[in-house]
């Protein structure tokens, strides 16, 4: 913080700089992140989901992509919530077609959880074209300029990282990722 209590002209918690192209480029980066929060609430409502919902139709969606299955306790896990919770959450995705409960082949007591082809329909329907819009963005970019910023990113990562367990540093896979769709943005 500067003298007079705030966090400077930048916005962050960062010393103002001669230089600003750095702190620039984080902001433009907190303005992504925030309109990238933004709409998943918004085709979140569209479908009618909360955000826990929402997360979970996202895990067993990528678990089917990669040809795994999923159990309940996977999804908690995942959700980094009660076995209750996920008892709940489950009950509102097979009443609204998002997902199945299906016998484990492994174990006939158990069961696994699949999302449906109505789920995948409609996720698909619900980004696809702001997933082509942003395609079409970074195909644009020189392959130079996509090289520098996937360093930047990785470098911007790494020091994000930095101060976490090392089975957490990779946001998308750990217990309680959800969590990161409900930020909310401190301005822009």
């Amino acid at each position: 913080m500067t003298e007079d209590g705030t966090h400077g002209t930048s916005g962050y918690w960062y010393p103002d700089r001669p230089t600003r192209t750095g702190v620039e480029l984080l902001t433009t980066m907190r303005r992504y992140r925030a309109a990238e929060v933004a709409m998943r609430e918004r085709k979140r409502r569209s479908m009618g989901m909360n955000a826990t919902d929402m997360e979970a139709v996202r895990f067993l969606l990528r678990a089917a992509e990669q040809g795994r299955t999923v159990r309940p306790g996977d999804l908690t896990a995942h959700l980094g919530i009660t076995s209750a919770s996920t008892t709940a959450v489950v009950k509102r995705l097979v009443a609204s077609g998002h997902a199945e409960r299906r016998a484990d082949p492994t174990d006939g007591r158990g069961a696994i959880l699949v999302a449906t082809v109505h789920s995948d329909d409609e996720v698909r329907s619900e980004l696809t074209d702001v997933h082509a819009r942003m395609i079409a963005a970074a195909d644009r970019l020189s392959p130079q300029t996509v090289a520098e910023m996937q360093a930047f990113f990785a470098e911007v990562i790494d020091a994000m990282s930095a101060d976490s367990p090392a089975d957490e540093a990779d946001g998308a896979d750990r217990p309680g990722a959800m969590a990161d769709m409900r930020t909310h943005p401190i301005g822009s």
